[in-house]
């Protein structure tokens, strides 16, 4: 006689089989999706870090006492088919360093031939901006969705390039561009600029050009960007305060040298991965403390 398995034995062993693929694959899944959101994670806190770092590198380097303009304000989005607003604060202090161009540029200077001298500007002060782009210029029209994942983050240096010579109607020169034909001394009588929301255009980002704006793209997926002060009592030197403790502020766009004295600035922002994996993002805050 031949030993063989009863058709009852074959059903019972192909289900056992199918229970145990099944639960060998949920938990596959479940190792790939912690593996995705821990991965989601690490690129979150990537972004925090080069945030942050490039914060804490520009304040050090302030030029004290602090010299700078906030923007409060809100831009419009579109987020699943609805319109919103979100904070889109933006901030410019001036920072002292080593600066260069990226681009040369044309100082007047001919060659022995007659050729335009093309050269780098260089500087020891620049007027550092953190903003984000005019949201519209993200897609092809202003209907098109805004989506987290997809906001940017930029940081702009222009170069306090003073005694470059005497013309100020340089068309390369201004808050937009790299450089500004004013020094540090003529900056702090007469800033150059009509209103401190001059400098906070928003510039417009081209996808299909999104190499033309690496040099200041600071992150990707920073969304509702957020700036807060806290002023410190001129007399007292005492940080202003309530029943929370340090009170914050929201409503500060003072022209740079303004009678705000300002003890510490709270930035808040959240941060998306680029595949959306982590819903709603993770909100941080960072606080800069500052040496009045």
């Amino acid at each position: 006689m031949r030993k063989a398995f009863t058709l009852m034995e074959l059903v019972v062993s192909l289900g056992i089989l199918a229970i145990v693929l099944s639960f060998a694959g949920a938990i596959f899944r479940v190792g790939i999706g912690s593996q995705q959101l821990a991965l989601a994670n690490a690129e979150i806190m990537q972004k925090y870090r080069a945030i942050t770092s490039q914060l804490e590198r520009d304040f050090e380097g302030m030029v004290l006492p602090y010299n700078g303009v906030l923007a409060a304000r809100q831009l419009p989005a579109r987020r699943q088919g609805q319109s919103v607003s979100v904070n889109s604060d933006a901030i410019a202090l001036l920072v002292s360093g080593n600066f260069q161009t990226l681009r040369e540029y044309g100082m007047g200077q001919k060659d022995s031939a007659g050729r335009s001298v093309l050269e780098p500007v260089v500087g020891n002060v620049a007027c550092v901006f953190y903003e984000q782009p005019d949201p519209n210029s993200y897609g092809n029209t202003p209907a098109d969705e805004w989506l987290p994942a997809e906001t940017i983050l930029l940081r702009r240096e222009t170069i306090l390039a003073g005694g470059l010579g005497p013309d100020p109607a340089d068309a390369n020169s201004g808050p937009h561009q790299e450089y500004y034909r004013t020094s540090l001394a003529q900056w702090k009588v007469s800033p150059p600029f009509a209103t401190p929301e001059d400098w906070f255009l928003h510039p417009r980002i081209d996808r299909a050009a999104v190499a033309d704006y690496q040099p200041t793209y600071l992150a990707q997926g920073v969304d509702n960007f957020t700036i807060e002060y806290a002023q410190r009592d001129p007399v007292t030197r005492r940080v202003a305060t309530d029943s929370r403790g340090i009170r914050w502020q929201r409503d500060v766009a003072g022209a740079p040298g303004g009678t705000v004295l300002l003890s510490a600035l709270r930035f808040t922002f959240t941060l998306h991965d680029s595949r959306g994996l982590i819903k709603g993002g993770r909100t941080f805050t960072h606080i800069v403390y500052l040496d009045n």
